[in-house]
């Protein structure tokens, strides 16, 4: 069974309309990403990688195997190509050693001294965002107007401090280098804005709309997702002092925004929902806990003033706990499973639980 995307019911999620159930995207396959590029990461050296290591036409079969494995599943919205996750992008633009062995890719701290923070800059021609905007244009030709195009995932300016310094001195730095921080987030979010404008612009309309990218949404305004995963190593406190400021920033430079959040990140959901423009926050369902249970307070909180994704592996019983304490209204869900079949189960359940 093709995907046939139900546009109309992604513009009642945006409008926040009354609906029978939630919108439906999908994610075919598990949260190790690097599963979803077996042919192009094979061709990848090991080693310090270098943007012209990059052979787009060795991840066509990558591509063209999700998007049929997507179109399979019978979801709502359609399904995105966007480059590569398993590289980091945008770590690597503000100059971070990316390194490859049998299939993981990391990125290298080099800030060792913020006497180096001027180095920290966009400069026309950077190798690294050349190549990310090559590849978006080779993924548009590819599409050929059968699927929507996006930006790559995007790590936001705390995860970009986190890799130039390194976790550690990261958490540190609020004691040691605390007047220097401003300056370091403030260079990070220029330089995120600056990349993501970058990809938008290469990035055609798709059926009068534009696809959110990771976490699978459509919509009339072109935009994407920002995450700051590292603010779990950090305090409510700090992130106020520090951070709250720059994703105020991001959720508005672009024409819609939306944050991914991990539960270990659920006490910033306050600060999220009173920035006036994000338009939608994501949370991850994940094993390690919390449990759904624990979580529905915090995705009452946001369904009451924002629209809300929660992505995960559900269950029969978590549907039902969602049917019964969570409305419809800006609510989706991006069901997982390891293949297009067990995916469609689960929107036949969804059908199955909410409407019946």
């Amino acid at each position: 069974m093709k995907q046939v995307p139900d546009f109309a019911r992604c513009d009642a999620f945006w409008s926040r309309e009354e609906v029978d159930r939630p919108l439906l995207s999908c994610w075919v396959g598990s949260f190790a990403v690097v599963e979803h590029y077996v042919q192009g990461m094979v061709s990848l050296p090991n080693g310090e990688l270098k943007p012209g290591d990059l052979d787009f036409e060795q991840f066509r079969p990558d591509y063209e195997r999700l998007f049929a494995a997507h179109q399979a599943a019978g979801v709502d919205v359609p399904w995105a190509a966007f480059p590569m996750m398993t590289l980091p992008w945008v770590e690597a633009i503000i100059g971070c050693p990316i390194h490859h062995r049998n299939g993981n890719i990391w990125a290298d701290h080099w800030l060792n001294t913020y006497d180096r923070l001027g180095e920290i800059e966009l400069k026309p021609g950077n190798p690294w965002l050349e190549r990310l905007l090559e590849f978006t244009d080779w993924l548009v030709e590819l599409s050929d107007g059968r699927f929507p195009v996006a930006v790559s995932l995007m790590r936001g300016p705390l995860d970009l401090l986190s890799a130039v310094r390194g976790p550690e001195r990261m958490c540190l730095d609020l004691f040691d280098y605390p007047e220097q921080l401003d300056g370091v987030l403030d260079r990070l979010t220029n330089i995120w804005i600056q990349v993501a404008h970058a990809q938008l612009a290469r990035i055609p309309a798709f059926e009068g709309g534009y696809s959110f990218s990771v976490i699978s949404l459509w919509g009339h305004r072109p935009g994407g997702w920002f995450q700051d995963d590292a603010v779990a190593l950090w305090s409510p406190r700090y992130y106020r002092r520090y951070l709250r400021a720059c994703e105020e920033r991001l959720s508005g430079c672009m024409e819609a925004t939306g944050i991914h959040l991990h539960p270990a990140s659920l006490f910033v959901i306050e600060d999220l929902v009173a920035l006036p423009d994000l338009d939608v926050i994501e949370v991850n369902l994940e094993e390690m806990g919390p449990t759904l249970e624990e979580m529905i307070p915090y995705l009452n909180r946001v369904l009451e003033v924002k629209n809300l994704v929660v992505w995960g592996d559900f269950t029969a019983a978590d549907f039902l706990l969602m049917k019964e304490h969570l409305p419809t209204r800006g609510l989706a869900l991006q069901l997982m499973g390891p293949t297009p079949e067990e995916v469609r189960a689960r929107v036949d359940e969804v059908a199955k639980i909410w409407c019946e």
